[in-house]
């Protein structure tokens, strides 16, 4: 998509945006840094798609976005013993559960302030599936049990625990994993930030200030929905007819009674 861009006429410029200049209302260029950019760029338009950050670049346009992160992890590892089916699909487990360990590791848990939480609930959701063709051992894991907001900062720290604690959960689900458990294959652990609305619904549309808009907020759905939220912002920034679902990814949605009324009721994360 970005060669098809690049072939229309578009240029990708790699530099830092320090800030956004807005006369009377209304975009009128951003200062860059950090690149072989020129160091001011008079624009008309200007679309905020950072992604973690989202909310600091809003906040150069004097927008406060309804958005917050969560930190989101996922563990490679090699099953060098065939322990997870190379034909499976993903696979989700929907209960909340208590990890397993055995009564000695108990006590010494029971033991240590710091480690308490690992005899309490966990929350559902831990997943998995293989990697890679069909003779790969490569399995991903994944689970976010800790689900707080933060401020992003790269590169994100993990908890040193993740991986063990994702297989022995995910060892409720496959029992034969716990073959794995003292003894699992160095992992590779990466990941990033989740950023979200309350709902976990998009914001894709105009902002308050004149030739600002807003592509962002798309959680954990952002490669399998960007491109038609690519396509609706273009609908907007173009002025051609818009599909009538934009007005559920509006940013000024949260202005309208009714749909705040819904959200004091929601009850649900909205998460995939």
């Amino acid at each position: 998509m970005l060669e098809r861009a690049q072939a229309a006429g578009a240029s990708l410029v790699r530099a830092s945006l320090e800030a956004v200049e807005v006369r009377d209302g209304r975009v009128e260029a951003v200062r860059l840094g950090n690149g072989g950019a020129p160091p001011r760029v008079l624009t008309e338009h200007f679309v905020n798609a950072a992604g973690p950050h989202l909310k600091r670049v809003g906040q150069m346009l004097g927008v406060d976005l309804p958005v917050h992160s969560e930190l989101h992890g996922k563990v490679a590892f090699q099953d060098h013993l065939g322990l997870f089916p190379r034909d499976a699909p993903l696979l989700i487990w929907t209960d909340p559960q208590h990890l397993p360990w055995d009564e000695a590791e108990k006590k010494q848990l029971e033991a240590e302030p710091e480690a308490e939480f690992l005899l309490g609930k966990f929350p559902e959701g831990v997943h998995a599936r293989p990697d890679g063709p069909g003779d790969s051992p490569i399995v991903l894991m994944l689970w976010t049990y800790h689900l707080e907001r933060m401020e992003p900062a790269f590169p994100p720290a993990f908890d040193p625990h993740l991986p063990e604690i994702t297989l022995r959960g995910l060892s409720t689900m496959l029992p034969a994993l716990k073959a794995y458990l003292g003894r699992l294959p160095r992992p590779v652990v990466d990941g990033g930030y989740y950023t979200k609305t309350a709902e976990n619904r998009p914001l894709v549309g105009p902002l308050p200030v004149r030739g600002a808009w807003v592509l962002g907020a798309l959680s954990g759905f952002g490669l399998m929905a960007s491109p038609a939220c690519g396509d609706l912002l273009a609908a907007h920034v173009a002025g051609t007819p818009l599909p009538p679902h934009a007005k559920w990814f509006l940013p000024a949605r949260y202005e309208d009674q009714a749909y705040r009324e819904l959200l004091a009721n929601w009850g649900r994360s909205g998460q995939i």
